[in-house]
């Protein structure tokens, strides 16, 4: 249905009799069929004819394109997929069959298909949007947020069923379900061979039994989606109006590879209305001032919490895509301003729709512009007017590889509705009720390690692994090991500390904060320990300084700290710090310069709490060079700066093989 309304922004609906069946072949039938947007009947035709006669590839294109036109892609993919795979297929039928693949959630297959597409069109630099939202999509639904979604069926029918929103003590919904046994072709829309959209209400979104029309709003062609202002007791809703144009010859889709389709007398274009509602009748229905179903289409409107603004979508001249969404200003005496585009943070060059604006003033739409997951995807920004935040995608599992639109929130960011013609619903369209759950598990496998000869890491086994928790007082000890991991339960929101231990290394510790993404997850505490070995220097790859300066930069402060770390978890350990400077300057200079940077070096650590009586600065000048630049050698900065280095080296134990060592800090 979004494929459809989105068409109605843009296409030539023909509302005259057409002379299909006079003459030519039943692929030509089928062809008018599809030209006059009677997409069922054309696909009907279409696979009759092929019971006897081989498709030639403008028979592909066309089938594909009416499956295409009616959201069946699984069967649109399939009929492309005979061009695209061939040995020498056209880059249009490449790409569009990548898109298909992406739509029906194959991510793997779709970047395959558009990495093709790049060989076939080099400059075309679009389809790397495609990949990276493809590769993205793997990654949300491999990882979804903490939502749990269910079909409102008792709700749904076999048609579409959109656009639910608040409504007094229940709700309104927009559906194309059929109400009456019979109906005459004045009431079904060739298009899908169902009844036309209409209004409908409902006290329980769980219920069916109590959904009624309604009436007084419903004009003859489709009507909705809408929204009701609990302020100012005014329903605001999209119709449909159908306009004699000037014939005209367009594509009535820029999705589509089909380059030229014939155009009837008569546009279909959309409308904004409101009425309002007194003493439980609703006033006769008003047209927005700004309506110009001559020109183009204007609809799904939403107030602002304040009323003071009109957000709606357009595909009036003069915008960044196929549909963008504009707002108007209310004046003074009620009546509302010009159409102001919303901006192109939001608007792209694909189409963006269904506008909904929470009480706090956030912004959620549909868009196929922004990275997505493959059709509309839900986004949401902050802002107003034409000043807006970068839209954020709301992944997995609200959004899915098929279109997700109309949402709202009955609690925020916790709980609400949306529709989705996702695989697996009731009908073409169905209304989703999605909320928060929390993690219902969540484990912490520690991996021990160390660095061997080779400077190579492998997994350490028999590590004593212990638990701390911020949250509770008890130690957990020894945590049990299986296939070289310790894993344990834990709780959302809290800090733990690992510490492991073992005769011969160094004890290392990590602490981590439990931020539950998932509903069952396990989060990975890598333990990489040091083998204990005394009068060992280690290089602190990262602790440089200026020229000719001692201070510490902020670029080495990380790896001091773990130099701090190591001394925190080894209570015992009796570290000796190095500096080094370059070669420029007297031998006596650069020793004191050396000392200077030790002593600041040592100064730091005391700082984070090591006590000073296990910690020695020691400058040795320009003496030990890690290249050849060395007195009257000419060497670029970064070659000098490589020498004007740090270095630590574990000396003894307080109770071990040496006395302490005391600084004069």
């Amino acid at each position: 249905m979004k494929k459809i309304i989105y068409t109605l922004f843009l296409s030539v609906i023909t509302m005259h009799a057409m002379q299909l069946f006079s003459q030519g072949s039943d692929a030509q039938k089928a062809k008018e069929l599809m030209n006059n947007f009677e997409f069922v009947k054309a696909i009907s035709m279409y696979n009759s004819y092929f019971t006897l006669h081989s498709p030639v590839d403008e028979d592909f294109r066309n089938i594909a394109s009416c499956y295409l036109m009616i959201n069946d892609t699984k069967h649109a993919k399939e009929w492309i997929s005979r061009l695209a795979l061939k040995e020498n297929p056209l880059a249009k039928d490449v790409l569009m069959y990548g898109k298909l693949l992406k739509n029906e959630g194959q991510y793997a297959e779709a970047i395959e298909q558009f990495e093709r597409y790049k060989k076939l069109e080099p400059t075309d630099r679009n389809v790397d949007f495609q990949i990276q939202s493809s590769k993205d999509a793997i990654k949300w639904i491999a990882n979804p947020e903490l939502f749990d979604v269910r079909n409102m069926k008792a709700l749904n029918s076999k048609n579409s069923d959109f656009g639910l929103i608040p409504f007094e003590k229940g709700f309104i919904f927009t559906s194309d379900r059929q109400n009456s046994i019979m109906l005459s072709n004045e009431d079904t829309y060739g298009w899908t061979g169902n009844p036309y959209l209409k209004l409908y209400k409902v006290e329980d979104a769980s219920k069916l039994n109590d959904q009624s029309s309604i009436d007084p709003l419903n004009d003859k062609y489709h009507n909705g989606p809408a929204q009701f202002s609990e302020n100012s007791k005014e329903l605001f809703f999209t119709r449909t109006k159908m306009v004699r144009v000037k014939k005209k010859n367009r594509n009535i889709d820029p999705t589509s590879w089909i380059e030229n389709i014939e155009q009837s007398d008569y546009e279909n274009r959309l409308e904004i209305y409101s009425a309002k509602l007194t003493d439980e009748k609703w006033s006769d229905p008003a047209p927005f001032a700004y309506n110009k179903p001559e020109e183009y289409s204007i609809g799904h409107p939403v107030l602002s919490p304040d009323g003071s603004t009109l957000y709606y979508v357009s595909d009036m001249p003069g915008g960044f895509g196929g549909t963008d969404i504009y707002y108007s200003m209310k004046n003074a005496d009620g009546s509302w301003g010009q159409p102001q585009n919303a901006g192109n943070t939001i608007n792209t060059a694909g189409k963006e729709m269904f506008p909904h604006i929470d009480s706090d003033g956030t912004l959620y739409f549909s868009s196929d512009g922004h990275p997505g997951m493959g059709g509309l995807d839900i986004f949401k920004t902050n802002g107003k007017k034409n000043q807006w935040s970068t839209p954020e995608n709301l992944k997995a599992p609200i959004n899915s590889p098929k279109d997700d639109f109309s949402i709202y929130y009955t609690e925020k960011e916790t709980s609400g509705y949306f529709s989705s013609n996702r695989d697996g619903g009731k009908g073409s369209d169905d209304i989703y009720y999605f909320e928060s759950t929390p993690p219902s598990q969540l484990y912490v496998a520690v991996i021990t390690k160390t660095i061997d000869d080779n400077n190579n890491i492998i997994p350490l086994d028999k590590v004593n692994v212990k638990m701390f928790s911020e949250s509770n007082d008890k130690t957990k000890e020894n945590l049990e090991e299986v296939n070289g991991k310790f894993s344990t339960e834990v709780k959302c929101k809290d800090t733990y500390t690992f510490v492991g231990s073992k005769e011969g290394y160094y004890t290392k510790s990590r602490t981590i904060l439990t931020e539950c993404t998932r509903k069952q997850d396990t989060l990975f505490v890598e333990l990489i320990m040091e083998k204990m070995e005394i009068g060992r220097t280690i290089a602190l790859k990262n602790i440089y300084y200026d020229f000719d300066e001692s201070f510490i930069r902020d670029d080495a402060k990380p790896d001091l700290d773990l130099v701090v770390e190591l001394m925190k978890d080894n209570k015992d350990i009796i570290v000796e710090l190095g500096s080094h400077t370059d070669a420029r300057g007297t031998d006596e200079y650069n020793v004191a310069l050396s000392q200077r940077r030790a002593d600041a070096a040592v100064k730091y650590i005391i700082s984070k709490g090591i006590d000073k009586t296990r910690i020695v600065a020691k400058g040795f000048g320009e003496t030990i060079h890690l290249n050849n630049c060395k007195d009257d050698v000419e060497c670029t900065e970064d070659e000098h700066q490589l020498n004007r280095r740090t270095e630590f080296k574990v000396t003894g134990n307080i109770d071990g093989e040496k006395q302490v060592i005391k600084s004069d800090i």
